[in-house]
């Protein structure tokens, strides 16, 4: 924050969001990212996760590296590599960086601008950035957008090949002018270049109190310090960034770096030579914005830790003519061995000031690519795209049922943790298609991953185009069906419109493969089998999509049948109320004179509970209750999870001489939460000019925001949302000792009532009543100019960036705060 006498200047302010619960709210279980280690380069290409095929060498239908630079020495590192294929098809990754190669660069570009700042866009990618036998590797690679050509290049070291390069010799110089102009960076860096440590001051003699004649302390010849991962506008506020981490910023704009100058010991170019040099030095700190700390380099850490980790960066455009648009990256979401989504809360949200890429008239459209670079330390830096920029966006799901015992023509489905008794028609639906982008969905496949209990024994297409006919007449080979050396799992390739399907649009199409659960299990247990995951891989995208893992039960028992009812009990619970849910069920010996031995053994999401007898837990309903056979088994809210719980009976009885068990039968209870869904992430404020005339101003929000409710509640449960924070101040990547902002954030309703959020107390934002169906409402959607969150700033504000937290709160009727 810079201080001026005269209150006079710009004020720009964003604030973060955070969440906690008071009551009951949705907390989405983030997957654990510690997935498989590969120690090597080697081995991290032949257990790459899949992607899209990108080419080989530096042939390439997408990227063009230019093999020298004009502002680079030697030869340009990048290049594309094969890689290993989970799906059994071409892979490759973009290789930027080798271990083992000191003070080596990479670039590679897209063939094309491609990437639209006018509309939405997405890039999905894996990343692997580690060294190999070194505790410190370096120096990382950054996501490049740019308005330029492909032969860019800056610098080595801290500077990535995107950021700008500092004088050697510290001399006063443009950072900036080095960098790569035009142009936005997602910085992923390995090599923290504040633990070399912060310059320190000179100091002043006893006799020198007006501080005239200043003593070095620092020789910048000797100790040479890399200072962009420094924090602090000032000297003496500066501290060291210590661990691996993700940021952004605008790489050719002077206001991403800070320069402080030091009185020191050094060298210096004088009359055509390097000479000792005793004055001012400069180095420069970088900005770092939308900041994700990644924690230390090596297996604690959470970037450069021998892992693949996957990253997707989605674009939201202005809402409105010379409006910001913003960008979100989130990291580790997807499982990097099954290429699956999973929940993540490491990301950030930023402003994207179009401005910045300098676009010409009628311009939309940029550059993309990567760029990266070692130093006296090295490392493996890899990219393997499953999503393209300027490409296709895509989906896939599975899902597995199973043929109701009583009507042949209905089949349930198996979430994870059921089960499917041996011998029973399944039946597998694959669907998958195109949701956004601006290229189709090209030359689509299929390479489907069965569970090697199901005995496959048809299958059909339905394409997007219902006149459609294949070479096959739409439908699957099930010859090709291969199993695993191990046995454990079977591959079926399925080849699309006679040798590849592309998809326009919303496009979908569907694989439906029909069989019989294999009769495998000899006891109550059963057999268990794995999730497995398929594949549907084009030349520009790729989608995965998993079967739940499940367990085969003993084949049906004439002598004793069992069922559970999905109309009666109570099936949908909130989810840390008091309230028991209760499923119903029945049990039903051949032989009637067994029905006083009948136990029934109920299992939760996989995991066994006490066995109940038949005979004390029979239902209450009637007319039910007239008969013995009908059962109500009551679950306490504490042993729910959050969503969709399976919930799974079988019966046995046991004579002395003759032991008899049912099939299993599931039922699936809900537990109702309340939580926010998609967010705007950090939210800006519109930059404004302070007037200086001593009057408070009131400071809108910059576009629009979204704060998305995802409600799953019962009927008629209500919620309320929440709000507090500690205030706004001077920016924190930049200042170790926060300064306040003379102003508040305030709420004002649609009545205009004002309320001023502080620490304390929490005014109420928002309520609603729960319908009993899955919703999600933006509660920001109505905000109006003077409603709403906004920014009041008082007399004594001073221009700056600043920043602060919101803390938003979930209370609902169910479990009360």
């Amino acid at each position: 924050m810079h201080l001026n006498a005269v209150r006079k200047g710009l004020l720009r302010a964003v604030t973060a969001f955070a969440m906690v619960g008071l009551g009951l709210w949705g907390n989405a279980e983030v997957a654990n990212a510690k997935s498989t280690v590969f120690n090597t380069g080697d081995a991290a290409l032949k257990g790459a996760p899949q992607g899209v095929y990108l080419g080989s060498g530096t042939t390439s239908d997408y990227f063009t590296i230019d093999k020298t630079v004009a502002t680079a020495s030697g030869t340009n590192a990048a290049n594309l590599v094969d890689a290993g294929s989970p799906a059994g098809t071409a892979n490759s990754a973009i290789q930027i960086s080798k271990n083992g190669v000191k003070d080596s660069w990479g670039s590679i570009w897209s063939k094309q601008q491609s990437f639209d700042l006018s509309k939405p866009e997405s890039a999905s990618m894996w990343i692997y950035a580690s060294g190999e036998n070194s505790t410190d590797a370096g120096d990382g690679m950054a996501f490049v957008l740019q308005n330029g050509g492909t032969d860019v290049y800056s610098g080595p070291g801290e500077s990535m090949g995107v950021w700008g390069v500092p004088d050697s010799l510290f001399a006063q110089t443009n950072v900036a002018s080095t960098a790569i102009q035009n142009s936005w960076a997602l910085e992923f860096d390995t090599y923290p270049n504040g633990k070399g440590g912060i310059p320190t001051q000179p100091t002043y003699g006893f006799l020198d109190p007006l501080h005239l004649t200043p003593i070095p302390s620092w020789n910048f010849s000797g100790q040479n310090p890399s200072t962009f991962d420094v924090n602090g506008d000032t000297a003496g506020t500066q501290t060291a960034i210590n661990d691996t981490h993700i940021a952004s910023n605008y790489p050719g704009d002077s206001s991403t770096y800070t320069e402080t100058s030091d009185y020191a010991n050094g060298k210096k170019q004088l009359n055509y030579s390097v000479q000792n040099w005793q004055g001012d030095f400069y180095y420069y700190t970088m900005k770092h914005e939308g900041f994700l700390d990644e924690g230390a380099t090596g297996g604690n850490g959470n970037l450069s830790d021998h892992r693949w980790h996957h990253i997707t960066v989605d674009y939201t455009p202005p809402t409105t003519a010379g409006g910001k648009g913003s960008m979100t990256y989130t990291y580790n979401d997807k499982d990097p061995d099954t290429g699956l989504p999973i929940d993540s809360n490491d990301y950030a949200t930023v402003p994207i000031d179009l401005s910045k890429f300098n676009l010409a008239s009628g311009q939309s459209k940029v550059r993309w690519g990567f760029t990266g670079s070692t130093g006296a330390a090295t490392e493996n830096n890899l990219v393997v795209f499953d999503q393209l920029p300027g490409q296709a966006q895509t989906e896939a799901t599975a899902k597995l049922e199973s043929q109701d015992d009583n009507d042949p023509n209905t089949y349930n489905e198996v979430n994870s943790g059921g089960s499917i008794s041996g011998g029973k028609t399944v039946k597998l639906t694959y669907t998958f298609g195109r949701t956004d982008g601006d290229e189709d969905w090209k030359s689509v496949n299929a390479n489907l991953k069965i569970p090697s209990g199901l005995d496959i024994t048809s299958g059909t297409i339905d394409y997007p185009d219902a006149s459609y006919k294949d070479s096959n007449d739409n439908k699957v080979d099930v010859s090709k069906l291969t199993t695993s050396s191990d046995g454990t799992s079977q591959s079926l390739p399925v080849s699309l419109a006679s040798g590849g399907l592309t998809m326009s649009g919303t496009q979908h199409a569907t694989i439906t493969l029909m069989g019989t659960a294999k009769n495998l299990a000899t006891d109550s247990t059963g057999v268990a089998e794995n999730a497995e995951t398929s594949y549907f891989t084009g030349t520009n995208a790729t989608s995965s999509a998993k079967t739940p893992n499940f367990t085969i039960t003993p084949k049906v028992n004439d002598k004793l049948a069992m069922d559970t009812f999905k109309e009666l009990g109570t099936l949908k619970v909130n989810y840390g109320g008091a309230e028991q849910a209760l499923v119903m069920g029945t049990a039903v010996p051949s032989d009637k004179s067994m029905t006083s031995l009948i136990v029934i053994h109920p299992s939760i999401n996989g995991v066994s509970q006490d066995p109940e007898k038949l005979s004390d837990i029979q239902t209450t309903t009637y007319p039910y209750s007239t008969s013995p056979y009908y059962f109500d088994y009551k679950i306490d809210n504490d042993k729910l999870k959050p969503g969709a719980n399976t919930v799974s009976f079988y019966a046995t009885y046991d004579t002395g001489t003759d032991k008899v068990t049912s099939t299993t039968v599931n039922a699936t209870v809900t537990a109702g939460t309340v939580g926010f869904g998609h967010t705007s992430g950090n939210m800006t404020f519109k930059p404004t000019t302070l007037t200086g005339d001593g009057q408070s101003q009131v400071i809108n929000r910059a576009d629009d925001w979204s704060l998305d409710v995802d409600d799953s509640l019962t009927k008629d449960s209500v919620w309320q949302v929440t709000a507090k924070t500690d205030g706004m101040h001077a920016d924190g990547d930049n200042v170790a000792v926060q300064t306040p902002l003379d102003g508040s954030l305030i709420y004002t309703d649609d009545a205009g009532h004002e309320t001023t959020l502080n620490s304390s107390a929490s005014p109420l934002i928002a309520s609603g009543t729960s319908t009993g169906d899955d919703t999600s409402t933006n509660i920001a959607a109505g905000w109006k100019d003077d409603t709403g969150i906004r920014l009041k700033i008082g007399a004594n504000a001073v221009e700056g960036n600043y920043e602060g937290t919101i803390d938003w709160s979930f209370i609902n009727s169910v479990s009360p705060s």
